[in-house]
């Protein structure tokens, strides 16, 4: 009797055994389930918007309130394509917001490493330390609303990892791509921005580049040139520089397009602490085919590997960086 009592019991132990795997199981799937799907959710973009943005530029009342409330909802990068749309919309809609992008370069100098840039020909030495410290400033402009920095893509982690280190951002709502407007995202951005600039006598336009520049630039408001070397000159030039273009951007309306290597970052970091009713953006070498008249990047071949390349989104918790699957 006693025998059987203790056959039946393992058996009851084996099946509460098995019901709690499954419950668990369950109830785990459940939470991932749940989890990707607020994920993919917050990386939808209307499709009406898109077709407007890529087509006619400007957004009316109704597309302008859905960006708004996309805005408001973010909680990580939209989708690599869907990002730039989303970024594109701001700027239709003239929501004031700014943009700065950190790679190996900034990586670098914020580490205090010294810089040669073959590709665009700048110098950091570890003795301007001035210029170190206002960019790893910069870093943290992610905590105050809508100024957005970018990071390297999933496959660079390691980079995008040491760049948050000298960070003080703590969320993705305000985080996006480094290469946001290259690679992949380069042929529907370079169609976007041309037609842009057509209609740019809506708008005001400050153009802060490199001196090496196309001469037909009459979209222009104002255009501010900058030495190639800019970098190793800042502590003396930017003493000038930086009051020339706080001044400008005491008025509101103003989008600012800024070519600047890791200048831009401070630039823009210094340019929204004056006046945050402007549009700020770090565009770096995706608008050389209107700055310079040609490209010097392999992104702008459409035979290229990296015409094809994207980035995953990503979440942030506790500083660390979470790609979604």
């Amino acid at each position: 009797m006693n025998f059987k009592f203790n056959i039946l019991k393992k058996k009851w132990i084996f099946f509460f055994i098995i019901i709690s795997f499954i419950v668990i199981h369950s109830l785990i799937f459940s939470i991932i389930f749940t989890r990707n799907k607020l994920l993919k959710d917050n990386l939808k973009v209307n499709k009406n918007i898109t077709q407007i943005i890529l087509k006619n530029i400007i957004l009316d009342d109704n597309g302008c309130m859905f960006v708004k409330n996309q805005l408001k909802k973010r909680s990580q990068p939209f989708d690599f394509e869907n990002e730039f749309i989303f970024f594109a919309s701001l700027i239709s809609c003239r929501i004031p917001f700014s943009f700065i992008r950190f790679g190996d370069g900034e990586d670098n100098i914020m580490k205090g490493k010294k810089i040669k840039s073959k590709q665009d020909k700048w110098l950091w030495n570890p003795k301007n330390q001035k210029f170190r410290n206002s960019l790893i400033e910069s870093s943290s402009n992610c905590l105050r609303g809508n100024n957005f920095i970018g990071i390297p893509c999933k496959n660079w982690i390691n980079i995008s990892e040491s760049i948050l280190s000298f960070s003080n951002c703590t969320s993705a709502k305000f985080m996006s791509y480094a290469t946001l407007f290259i690679n992949k995202n380069y042929k529907i951005f370079s169609d976007w921005i041309y037609r842009f600039i057509q209609i740019s006598n809506r708008w005001k336009i400050i153009l802060i580049a490199n001196k090496v520049i196309n001469q037909n630039i009459s979209w222009a408001y104002k255009f501010f040139p900058l030495p190639d070397k800019i970098t190793e000159i800042w502590d003396d030039y930017s003493i000038f520089l930086l009051p020339k273009l706080s001044n400008e951007a005491k008025q509101n309306n103003i989008i600012f397009f800024v070519s600047a290597g890791p200048a831009a970052n401070i630039i823009i970091s210094n340019l929204i602490k004056i006046n945050k009713n402007n549009i700020y953006i770090d565009f770096g070498s995706s608008i050389e085919f209107i700055t310079k008249g040609y490209s010097t990047r392999p992104y702008t071949n459409k035979n290229s590997k990296y015409s094809i390349q994207s980035c995953e989104s990503f979440y942030l918790t506790n500083k660390t960086l979470i790609y979604n699957i």
